[in-house]
């Protein structure tokens, strides 16, 4: 596994290496790390619209898996971060 610091990487790039630069994500695959879901669950709120970044399926197909685009999935974590830091920033004062 290749180790990157993180101060000098940006997390599209981080998120892009562990995913091995693909454009598309399996929502199953980012359903226990990064939405805290199990994946059942991550695909019972793709089918309801009820996660917080556009998902779809590349097939009619019950059976085809639900997939996110890397720009829609980096845009949500980069979102949740600076949330998070400009709270982190207004408990500070």
């Amino acid at each position: 596994m290749m180790t990157v610091p993180f101060a000098n990487s940006s997390i599209a790039s981080l998120i892009s290496v562990k995913f091995n630069h693909a454009p598309l994500i399996s929502v199953v695959d980012i359903a226990v790390e990064y939405l805290g879901l199990t994946p059942s669950t991550a695909k019972r709120k793709a089918r309801n619209n009820e996660l917080p970044f556009p998902v779809f399926r590349l097939s009619d197909s019950q059976k085809a898996p639900w997939l996110v685009t890397f720009e829609h999935f980096v845009e949500y974590v980069e979102r949740v971060a600076s949330m998070s830091h400009n709270d982190w920033i207004c408990m500070q004062c």
